[in-house]
């Protein structure tokens, strides 16, 4: 929502930008939340290395995002290209937000198979 807001009205006003740019610094602390997250998923025997290469999955995916970002741009304008490419990215961020299992109460004492 706030990168949405952003782009609709960040060139309207100097404070205005700089009151967008405070608010999306404070929810990058969602990466953190992120990591720990994937981290939390498997065992404590490779926490560390999931913690380390889920970050590199999300900064391959740029990739592609970048590819159909610039298909997007040339068959519309910018604006209208990011907030596609942001809402796939929302909607399949959100699905496997959906499926994720909860993980409270779960045994750590346990090896990978």
């Amino acid at each position: 929502v706030t990168v949405a807001l952003y782009l609709m009205f960040a060139r309207q006003s100097l404070e205005l930008y700089y009151v967008f740019c405070v608010l999306l610094g404070f929810f990058a602390g969602y990466w953190a939340m992120f990591v720990t997250v994937a981290a939390e998923q498997f065992g404590t025997n490779i926490r560390s290395t999931v913690a380390t290469t889920v970050p590199n999955f999300v900064r391959g995916a740029v990739i592609p995002l970048t590819i159909g970002f610039q298909y997007l741009v040339h068959e519309q304008n910018a604006t209208y290209s990011a907030i596609v490419v942001g809402g796939v990215s929302m909607l399949i961020a959100l699905t496997a937000l959906r499926f994720l299992p909860e993980t409270f109460h779960k045994e750590l004492d346990y090896n990978e198979q």
